[in-house]
């Protein structure tokens, strides 16, 4: 049964974060997030239960958050295609945010555990509906009008979450350089919000928008 939520409960989650920003699922340790929090591990079970229901009570606020932010990037943009590169830029920002964790999320799902699948279609695949509804308004006026919605996403979404998900990937096995350019020099290319807007404008033109 969840508890009711409270102070400790909330510096837990918050430590959760910001160890999930640096290291990832695997740096995740309960007695690191404690510690982080100032709180006992005893008020962890009580809340949590264990490790993996906390995990995914932080992975789901941080899904929460970016929905808000989704929903009100899309509200504000223009015409159809506006609303569909406001909604990519959005994925591209969140993908950024959780690029530490992203690969082992990945990794479960390709190795076929199937609670990792039933996580992620269960809270993390709201945005894309929005997407799906956003890229059937711009249809017309593509060049893939005769493809299927999924292709469209398809070619859309990549453009926004695979760099970021291979520089992850890079910055947790220690690569330094990458085409001559320095990790650093690449993340400012990558992911930067200059660059999340070049790519989302890169994924439109691709399908003829």
């Amino acid at each position: 049964m969840a508890r009711p939520a409270s102070g400790t409960d909330l510096k837990l989650k918050a430590a959760g974060r910001k160890i999930l920003q640096e290291k990832g699922i695997t740096g995740l340790g309960v007695r690191e997030v404690c510690r982080l929090a100032g709180v006992n591990t005893g008020m962890f079970h009580y809340y949590f239960g264990s490790r993996e229901e906390f995990l995914k009570a932080v992975l789901k606020e941080i899904y929460a958050e970016f929905m808000l932010n989704f929903k009100a990037g899309v509200a504000v943009a223009g015409t159809p295609r506006a609303r569909l590169n406001a909604a990519l830029v959005e994925v591209g920002k969140f993908a950024r945010g959780v690029r530490k964790v992203a690969p082992m999320i990945f990794a479960d799902l390709t190795y076929g555990k199937k609670e990792a699948f039933a996580f992620v279609s269960g809270n993390f695949t709201e945005h894309v509906k929005y997407i799906a509804v956003l890229a059937e308004e711009c249809r017309d006026g593509s060049a893939v009008k005769g493809r299927s919605t999924p292709f469209i996403i398809a070619a859309l979404v990549s453009v926004m979450i695979f760099p970021v998900l291979i520089g992850g990937v890079m910055e947790k096995n220690g690569v330094k350089k990458l085409g001559g350019l320095s990790l650093e020099e690449l993340r400012e290319e990558l992911f930067s919000d200059a660059g999340i807007a070049e790519r989302a404008e890169i994924a439109l033109r691709g399908i003829g928008l």
